[in-house]
């Protein structure tokens, strides 16, 4: 790189020393201003060699005044540019770290800016991130670790790191030239065993809350249970559950995804109901009480979560129509929008308006038996006559269409073309475990017994 000096030639002591300060300063400004574009990009070895050729440059400038009345000024203009330019070469860069949190209704380019760093920067990084992530997926509160490394006034952007979601971390790194490199990798899933205890004194749902477990997994055991217990007539304050699942966690701890029990129990009226996980070969899995028997029925007796039954099988006084009537169903009292399950495997018949049954479905399971549901608010999703459900499938949600007085489940089991009591009717037991499979599975239940108490014995 070269240089440019200019020659001055004074015609007064007081323009000699006016122009001599002049040159100095404009030498001692292209200096700083050199210094730091370089130490900014990273090329601090080259800075005293910078240095010492704008000092040697202005040299012959002083010694040409030397003998001039002008002498002392020069000196001092001299001594001036030598002792600022060596506080240049000397200044070293900080490394400093900052997080710094995505405000609402903010971009992820104006948080930067918003930051202090230099739009140009900014404008870049945002421009590297969208190349990997889409930015507008960010959320207000996120929050972004930017690492800076200063020189005196000026600071320059070296680094960004941040995990928009739980298993993914995004940063961005300058480039030599300038520019900026977004990079993406996805964190490693951990699993983690969990257990828990906890008293029943209203729901189960919130049993599950004191003690921590996730709703979803308390959702799991409900379904779970459905086949054989009534959770509105069967559970009493002073009851408890006990759980085993298996939770899904990034590095940090935080949990992801969907949680699977391995273990529970409910004790119920002083009777303990234990059940246990079991994943056959062909990658079938089935839960198995403590005799090898599954808890899995034909049908579920409550197909809809944390209800309330607000009315039974048999004559009542009707509540709109003011005369005792057969009520031929079960009614399931629920918020409007309550996810509403097939009771069993089977194929839609009828998914319809109908009359005052209002949104109604009627599922066929065998040549015998059907059930139905009515008073919906929507049907969920490729529900039509002619699909195929699964046990457990989402099929409706809780309304009032219809002739009804609120939101409720009306649910009927229908077996040779007659409605039956749901909660009272006799349900086919599931597969029970035989020989080698029922050794195991015996053998098993101790491990993880052991397993429950251990891990409960350290929270």
């Amino acid at each position: 790189m070269g240089f440019r000096l200019v020659h001055v030639r004074l015609g007064s002591v007081h323009a000699n020393t006016l122009k001599v300060r002049q040159t100095g300063s404009l030498l001692l400004t292209g200096l700083i201003t050199l210094g730091i574009g370089m130490a900014g990009h990273h090329y601090m070895p080259s800075l005293s060699n910078t240095a010492g050729a704008f000092i040697q440059a202005a040299t012959p400038v002083v010694e040409e005044f030397a003998e001039s009345s002008a002498i002392q000024a020069v000196t001092e203009t001299a001594d001036e540019v030598q002792n600022l330019a060596a506080a240049v070469v000397a200044a070293k860069p900080e490394n400093v770290t900052r997080v710094v949190e995505l405000g609402q209704g903010r971009t992820f380019a104006r948080l930067l800016t918003d930051a202090a760093i230099q739009n140009d920067e900014a404008f870049s990084a945002s421009t590297a991130l969208t190349k990997v992530y889409d930015h507008r997926k960010l959320k207000a509160g996120q929050e972004v670790t930017l690492s800076i490394t200063r020189l005196g006034d000026r600071q320059t952007l070296t680094g960004i790191t941040f995990e928009p979601e739980s298993t993914k971390e995004i940063t961005i790194t300058r480039q030599a030239d300038g520019t900026y490199l977004a990079q993406i990798k996805n964190t490693p899933i951990e699993r983690q065993r969990v257990a828990a205890r906890g008293v029943i004194k209203g729901s189960l749902y919130a049993a599950g809350e004191r003690e921590g477990v996730p709703r979803a997994i308390m959702a799991a055991l409900i379904r779970a249970y459905s086949h054989e217990i009534d959770f509105q007539r069967d559970i009493h304050p002073g009851d408890h559950f006990e759980v085993l699942y298996d939770q899904p966690t990034t590095r940090d701890g935080t949990a992801v995804g969907q949680g699977v029990i391995i273990y529970a129990a409910l004790v119920v009226g002083g009777k303990t109901r234990p059940l246990y996980r079991v994943t056959f070969g062909d990658g079938a899995v089935d839960y198995f009480n403590e005799r090898g028997q599954s808890v899995k029925r034909s049908l579920l007796r409550t197909p809809v979560e944390g209800a309330r039954i607000t009315s039974g099988f048999g004559m009542r006084m009707h509540p709109l129509l003011g005369y005792s009537k057969m009520h031929k169903g079960v009614d399931f009292g629920a918020h409007t929008g309550t996810p509403i399950f097939a009771a069993g495997t089977g194929v839609v018949e009828k998914a319809m308006f109908n009359g005052s049954y209002g949104r109604y479905i009627r599922l066929r399971h065998n040549r015998r038996t059907q059930t139905a549901y009515a008073h919906m608010s929507r049907f969920a999703k490729n529900i039509y006559p002619g699909a195929r459900v699964n046990q457990g499938d989402v099929i409706g949600f809780v309304g009032t269409s219809g002739r009804s007085t609120g939101p409720h489940l009306h649910y009927e089991v229908i077996v040779d073309s007659r409605q039956v009591n749901p909660l009272s009717v006799s349900m086919p037991v599931g597969r029970m475990l035989e020989g080698k499979t029922l050794t195991q599975f015996k053998q098993g239940q101790s491990r993880i017994k052991n397993e429950f108490d251990s891990l409960l014995s350290k929270t």
